[in-house]
């Protein structure tokens, strides 16, 4: 039987706040798994706050499990995680985001259940208020959340509770089938991701996670949700 390992992305940007905690609460709740390792993407912030990421996570680099990457330009959230899993290894490929909103715990269990499911080709963590889950969400979050999905599935015409949940893992070989048509490197990049695979046939399954808001966010509602309205009617005929 083949052992399958997963190389999990963490994109980031200006998180020397952030992700340090919630990488040590990773590399603790991973603990002697060896079919797992974290490549951390810092998306071209300032070199002196990237500097301050690396000062503070310098104890974990150690750990053969994590590689530090960087680039000099922002290219954005789904740039980082592409360059990043242009040099993963594992047969499963995944990324969490680095703010740690979704607990450790739950990316290990997101991992443990497709692990065990090899009919899955990509898992997608979606934050459903329900029996039986801690999600806490601001009325605001929780708002856009319902809005995007409305619009989602009004364009693309694929009915999906949360498709902007950040947490995902996939199989390499579907991600390779589907890279090429892969345009937006910024907000819609895992959009485009499960469009592609949904739309070829792959089976695609959303997967409730315990979810928290963490303070913090990057994305500007004024700045950023016009272009990510407008990116979404553009790719819409996307196959």
């Amino acid at each position: 039987m083949v052992k399958n390992h997963l190389s999990l992305v963490i994109p980031c940007y200006r998180e020397s706040e952030r992700l340090p905690k919630f990488l040590e609460s990773l590399l603790k709740t991973f603990k002697g798994s060896k079919s797992v390792d974290f490549l951390v993407v810092d998306d071209g912030s300032p070199l002196a706050e990237f500097e301050i990421l690396k000062q503070k996570i310098n104890y974990l680099l150690s750990n053969p499990q994590i590689q530090l990457l960087r680039y000099e330009t922002n290219l954005g959230k789904g740039g980082a995680i592409q360059f990043g899993l242009n040099v993963a290894k594992g047969n499963y490929f995944g990324f969490v985001d680095a703010d740690g909103a979704t607990p450790a715990e739950e990316v290990f269990r997101t991992w443990n259940h497709i692990n065990l499911h090899p009919e899955i080709d990509l898992l997608a963590g979606s934050r459903i208020i329900m029996m039986g889950r801690n999600v806490k969400k601001s009325f605001y979050r929780h708002l856009t959340n319902r809005i995007f999905s409305f619009y989602f599935t009004l364009v693309f015409r694929i009915q999906m509770y949360d498709p902007q949940c950040g947490c995902k893992i996939f199989k390499k070989s579907a991600y390779k089938q589907t890279i090429h048509k892969i345009s937006d490197l910024r907000w819609l990049w895992d959009t485009q991701l499960l469009v592609l695979l949904i739309r070829n046939g792959f089976n695609i399954v959303e997967f409730p996670l315990d979810w928290q808001d963490i303070p913090g966010s990057k994305f500007s509602f004024l700045r950023d949700s016009v272009r990510v309205v407008y990116s979404v009617w553009k790719y819409r005929n996307i196959h």
